[in-house]
């Protein structure tokens, strides 16, 4: 699945979503869904909660909702993620494995260039704001754990949690931050969707408007 698009033609928003990805999910009994990501379904709804925040998905109605907020717009890549995971993950447990995202099967290839992850600039804000990290990690449900000079353990979906390292600078070695996401990630989102979803991860760290339009 493609999500860059050139900037004239960047999808935004998760109402510009396809309409095969809801087919696809429209395709899967709701049992299914619920069981493979560990999301709820009532009244024709599902309820899956991502880095911390809750969403519901009309299937019917092609919608997306954040939990609380109904005027919020939900953006492209959170919506990308939720679809993605509830219309095609095997519900395969964590392995508590944690890899880099280029060890996935696949992986090598596509996390280069485009889909290269912005740990720089988990880095810098790190390095220059400490507490602000810390404060945005404990937002998204976060804990923090020993290892390194900060490590982070949180969940980007119920099924594949994420482990973030943090190096401050020091002599001639510049500030460091690594995204690692359980070896089994895979079984629930595709390589883009893990783009998606650890793109959207570091955003959230980093730019604090970032909130408001995911």
């Amino acid at each position: 699945m493609e999500i860059q698009k050139a900037p004239k033609e960047l999808f935004r928003w998760a109402d510009e979503l396809p309409v095969a990805l809801w087919e696809n999910l429209m395709a899967r009994p709701p049992a299914e869904a619920v069981i493979s990501t560990g999301a709820s379904w009532s009244n024709g709804l599902f309820t899956l909660t991502m880095l911390g925040l809750s969403y519901t998905l009309d299937p019917e109605k092609q919608k997306i909702i954040r939990v609380g907020q109904p005027n919020h717009r939900v953006s492209y890549q959170s919506g990308v993620v939720l679809i993605t995971t509830l219309a095609g993950s095997k519900g395969v447990p964590p392995s508590g494995n944690m890899v880099s995202p280029r060890e996935l099967p696949g992986g090598g290839l596509f996390f280069t260039g485009a889909h290269t992850l912005n740990t720089k600039a988990l880095a810098e804000t790190f390095e220059r704001r400490p507490d602000t990290i810390v404060e945005r990690i404990h937002s998204l449900g976060g804990k923090i754990v020993v290892g390194a000079d900060l490590t982070v353990h949180l969940q980007g979906l119920p099924f594949v949690p994420f482990e973030l390292l943090f190096w401050k600078a020091a002599q001639d070695d510049p500030a460091r931050a690594i995204i690692s996401i359980d070896s089994r990630a895979h079984f629930h989102l595709d390589l883009a969707g893990i783009f998606a979803l650890s793109n959207t991860l570091v955003n959230r760290l980093v730019n604090p408007k970032t909130m408001q339009l995911s």
